[in-house]
């Protein structure tokens, strides 16, 4: 049996990192690679430039927005921040979506915050953005598909609530703790505590960071009109917007590396719906994806991984 579990999970495990890329060749293969490389071929230097500069912007306002969530934790210094946030940006490109950004809370036990209380802030920030994401994605759904999905995705909206209530419950938590996280379950402690102080003697710092979401989602969308420009295409401001919240969606279920394949197979789809060729979304992707990665190997050439000291004291709770 433990043979078979092993091959079970290395199965998966190589899926998942196979099954991303392999979307991508699908993708290129049904729209066609000659048209889409000619598209890609025309991209203009200059608006490619100013999406580069975007994108960057987008990181940084990401970054204060996890600063700001682990201020009452403790003050850091932001050079330090923005060294461990980077560097656990480069691990979310080889990781399942989301997942990667959680390795943020191995650096910060540098700083003498503990493991859970460092979770509980980057959770909070990812429940922002999918509660930010599903109110757009419901009006983008209605706006491209009209009235045919918007029951779908309700329903996938009160089901992740649903989720989500009942792993923060009692039992269930207990039940996490005690035959699951077992020997490792100290590194979670004040977790929950953290988690709900967000809810209750933070809410001006979590009001903050729904605002810095709100304002991200917008430099973001200004990120994908200058790619669009990039490759002589101009597509609505609001409808990049809605596009983006659909994007987030379909990524919150972690399949794939980072989301790729997913995020821009469905992409493609909402852009075509939308009335976007789909050669000119799926050249806007491409480059997406080149500023993206460009942009993580630069940060892993540049930034020094620091090394992994004697366990310290860890903040109370």
């Amino acid at each position: 049996m433990e043979i078979i579990r092993k091959w079970y999970n290395l199965f998966f495990k190589t899926l998942r990192y196979v099954a991303g890329p392999l979307i991508l060749v699908l993708l290129v293969w049904k729209l066609g690679f000659d048209q889409t490389w000619n598209i890609i071929t025309t991209t203009k230097l200059h608006y490619l430039l100013l999406a580069y500069v975007t994108f960057i912007i987008s990181v940084l306002i990401a970054a204060l927005n996890v600063y700001i969530l682990l201020y009452p934790l403790k003050k850091l210094e932001p050079k330090t921040f923005l060294k461990y946030y980077f560097l656990s940006r480069v691990t979310s490109l080889v990781l399942p979506e989301g997942f990667g950004e959680f390795s943020i809370s191995y650096f910060l036990e540098e700083e003498k915050i503990n493991t859970g209380p460092a979770i509980a802030a980057i959770l909070t920030d990812k429940i922002t953005t999918i509660a930010t994401s599903c109110f757009i994605g419901l009006i983008a759904f209605y706006y491209i598909f009209g009235s045919t999905h918007i029951l779908t995705i309700i329903a996938y909206f009160l089901a992740l609530i649903a989720l989500f209530v009942f792993f923060m419950s009692v039992p269930v938590r207990r039940f996490i703790k005690r035959w699951i996280l077992r020997k490792y379950s100290h590194y979670f402690d004040g977790f929950t505590l953290t988690l709900l102080s967000y809810a209750k003697q933070h809410k001006k710092i979590t009001l903050i960071n729904i605002a810095v979401t709100l304002f991200r989602i917008l430099i973001i969308a200004l990120a994908a009109k200058f790619m669009f420009l990039a490759i002589n295409s101009s597509v609505p401001f609001l409808t990049l917007i809605l596009v983006g919240g659909i994007e987030t969606l379909s990524t919150l279920v972690p399949l794939t590396i980072n989301g790729l394949g997913i995020k821009q197979a469905v992409g493609v789809y909402a852009f075509n719906a939308a009335g976007v060729s789909p050669f000119i979304a799926a050249g806007r992707y491409f480059i997406g994806l080149f500023i993206q990665y460009t942009f993580g190997f630069l940060t892993a050439v540049l930034i020094k991984v620091p090394d992994k000291q004697e366990p310290r004291e860890t903040t109370k709770e």
